[in-house]
């Protein structure tokens, strides 16, 4: 899984490209826990063949494109789809809600 710059994470979002990004910080505790149940869904949707991918963007490197998403706490996780988001979870989610995500886009 990818850790996106604020201009790759940009290009994503303009390009149109079904994803999950997951906003996390280094220093966040239950963003580490959580990357690890991103990591598995991730792992199943590329070995499925599935059209939407999931990336991480480290909110430290770019506050201000942080804050333009929104993200006001951490971890949030945020579904695009054509250019928009089109839901976002804050805070620890099972599996169950990251394929949630998944469906919706």
């Amino acid at each position: 899984m990818r850790v996106l710059d604020s201009k790759e994470l940009k290009e994503k979002i303009n390009s149109g490209e079904k994803f999950i990004v997951d906003m996390y910080a280094d220093w966040c505790g239950p963003c580490r826990v959580l990357g690890k149940v991103i990591e598995k869904v991730s792992d199943k949707l590329v070995s499925e063949n599935h059209e939407v991918s999931i990336y991480k963007f480290n909110i430290e490197s770019d506050n201000e494109m942080a804050a333009s998403l929104n993200v006001k706490s951490i971890p949030f996780l945020i579904a695009f789809k054509d250019g928009k988001s089109v839901t976002t979870k804050v805070g620890m989610v099972p599996e169950s809600q990251i394929m949630e995500m998944v469906n919706l886009i």
